[in-house]
């Protein structure tokens, strides 16, 4: 028992460097969201799904999983992720990992995988919304932003149910509204300003935030709406709060 596993240990050290590698190689490639968000995973029920639950970034433990010759054959990965609203989703651990290169990351070990199908994930934020503040809400919308913008995730799991908090919800329910069938066009990041540009009914939007302490201002936009769908007319700043400018 001890030689299985301690060969399962060097061979997930070894593995590692590949799905690395494959981690800055492999791009998504959605591009057309008819339904991001649903509620229920139920037309998979006779799928077989491997699901992975990450609580922290134990990734090097959870490789393991996707290159076991004795498990059986898998549809698809889903992955339970617990949100953590007082960090940042551009928060880099060691210095390399923000949160949408955790999912490159596991984006490309389950494409490397001999038991998965090579298919975008499914996924699931796990998160508590008390004591909810306006840093945990735009924390959460940034989160969803990356997953959104990564075109590697076919599904998020997201029932209005599940938000209580109803400031969380009118922000999420606002995004929903942008993000639900809408085409992908670019994603950008630079020095610390993010946009995510998308195509809803024929018009293109950017979704705009910074992860620095600081603000932008913005200019030569059709209209411009805040996070929870309010129009902004005057003094419109970029900052750690995602806005909505619809493009003139």
């Amino acid at each position: 028992m001890t030689i299985t596993k301690n060969k399962a240990y060097l061979h997930t050290i070894l593995i590692y460097p590949l799905v690395f590698l494959f981690s800055y190689i492999l791009k998504g490639k959605k591009l057309d969201y008819k339904e991001f968000y649903i509620k229920s995973f139920s037309f998979y029920d006779n799928s077989n799904i491997l699901t992975i639950d990450l609580k922290k970034f134990d990734f090097i433990t959870k490789i393991k999983f996707f290159f076991d010759k004795n498990s059986s054959l898998y549809d698809k990965t889903k992955i339970n992720y617990h949100l953590d609203l007082n960090t940042t989703p551009e928060n880099r651990e060691l210095r390399i990992f923000d949160f949408r290169k955790k999912i490159d990351l596991l984006y490309s070990v389950s494409m490397l995988s001999s038991r998965v199908s090579n298919d975008n994930l499914l996924f699931t934020f796990i998160f508590s919304d008390e004591n909810i503040d306006d840093t945990k809400i735009n924390n959460f919308i940034r989160y969803h932003l990356f997953a959104f913008s990564s075109r590697k995730i076919d599904f998020m799991f997201m029932s209005d149910n599940l938000i209580k908090n109803k400031k969380l919800l009118k922000a999420f329910e606002f995004m929903n509204t942008y993000l639900n069938d809408s085409k992908f066009i670019n994603f950008s990041n630079s020095s610390g300003l993010y946009v995510l540009t998308c195509e809803n009914n024929n018009k293109k939007f950017d979704i705009i935030w910074t992860s620095e302490k600081r603000e932008i201002e913005l200019s030569e936009f059709n209209k411009v709406y805040d996070k929870f769908g309010n129009l902004l007319s005057r003094n419109i700043k970029i900052s750690n709060s995602p806005i909505y400018a619809l493009h003139k």
